[in-house]
């Protein structure tokens, strides 16, 4: 029942929005906008202010953050009313709150929103108010385009990863953060020890090589719908590059573990290395290496970019660490470079 009264104060909202009237005009000066930013540990807090405000009953507001070092956690409104749960669309925030009921709107100086971050990486984080909408209590509306930025000095990744300090990948795992391409969890971990899926990979992947990424991409795998919305468009860069196929069903398997022989064939493939079929690789475990893989997997060992797990074994049917992913992605890049 709450889900369904909260499901149509957004519908509401929508239509508010939907049926307010364009182009009212200012009885005085044009409203402006500031951001205010409160820090606690990793944790950012960026206020958006409005000033010189005339009877606004209802706004939107529309920002941008720097992904590859802020996480977006929640948002609060500081007018009274119903807000939308915000959506974030890649690095784009839109959060809108209304009033309910007949009643005057918000004169003066308002805080009408505040949006709470988490810190995934260092260094200068910029976020950006670019629309703000505003309607009065007569349902007019205007849009304006302040460009208000801030900017948040980051410091180091060991801070904001609770779970790395002592690790043997610490070292690799803070320069990926500052390169931007790898990003922790919500609850502050990055969980080197953990296996990595093909979806993280794909992301990794793509941020690494620093990939331009296509909004709506389509994917023809069959199992395509599963992917993560989050994932869509690095999966769909990273196939559009040649660097990620499918299995032989048709199926792309986004949450299962990427193994060892998968990524190395990958990396071969982002490096666009001619690979030398007759290739064989020297691990002790070359009898285990798929027949498909062990060609790249000896590249991949010649040029430094992998390595085996002791003992000359490489392993190859074993789940890469998110660890084991981040050291191979750099030198995959020093490769490059």
């Amino acid at each position: 029942m709450k889900n369904c009264k909260r499901f149509t104060m957004m519908g509401l909202i929508v239509l508010l929005f939907a049926m307010a009237l364009p182009g009212f005009a200012f009885a005085a000066e044009t409203p402006s906008f500031t951001l205010t930013q409160d820090r606690s540990d990793n944790q950012i807090k960026i206020a958006i202010t409005g000033d010189k405000l005339k009877d606004m009953y209802a706004y939107e507001v529309k920002v941008a953050f720097d992904t590859k070092k802020l996480r977006f956690k929640s948002a609060s409104s500081g007018v009274t009313g119903f807000s939308i749960t915000p959506i974030v669309e890649g690095a784009q925030i839109v959060y809108a709150t209304t009033k309910i009921g007949k009643k005057a709107g918000d004169s003066g100086k308002v805080v009408l929103s505040s949006l709470n971050f988490e810190a995934i990486g260092k260094g200068k984080a910029e976020v950006k108010l670019t629309d703000v909408k505003l309607v009065n209590s007569a349902l007019e509306s205007v849009t304006l385009k302040p460009n208000v930025k801030i900017a948040a000095e980051l410091g180091s990744s060991s801070i904001f990863f609770k779970d790395i300090a002592g690790h043997w990948a610490i070292a690799s795992i803070e320069r990926a953060v500052e390169l931007g391409f790898i990003n922790g969890y919500a609850d502050g971990s990055f969980r080197p020890n953990a296996q990595v899926t093909r979806a993280e990979f794909a992301a990794m992947l793509v941020r690494a090589l620093d990939l331009q990424t296509a909004a709506g991409a389509k994917l023809s795998f069959k199992d395509a719908a599963s992917i993560p919305s989050w994932a869509t468009e690095f999966v769909g860069t990273a196939v559009d590059a040649g660097i990620i196929t499918g299995y032989e069903d048709q199926t792309f398997r986004a949450s299962t573990p990427i193994k060892r022989s998968e990524i190395a064939v990958m990396v071969a493939r982002a490096l666009k290395w001619q690979v030398d079929a007759s290739k064989k690789s020297s691990f002790a475990d070359r009898d285990k290496i798929p027949a498909w893989a062990d060609p790249s997997i000896a590249m991949a060992a010649e040029a430094g970019v992998l390595k085996g797990r002791g003992a000359n074994l490489f392993v190859p049917s074993a789940n890469a660490t998110r660890a084991e992913a981040v050291t191979l992605l750099l030198a995959m890049i020093d490769l490059k470079a």
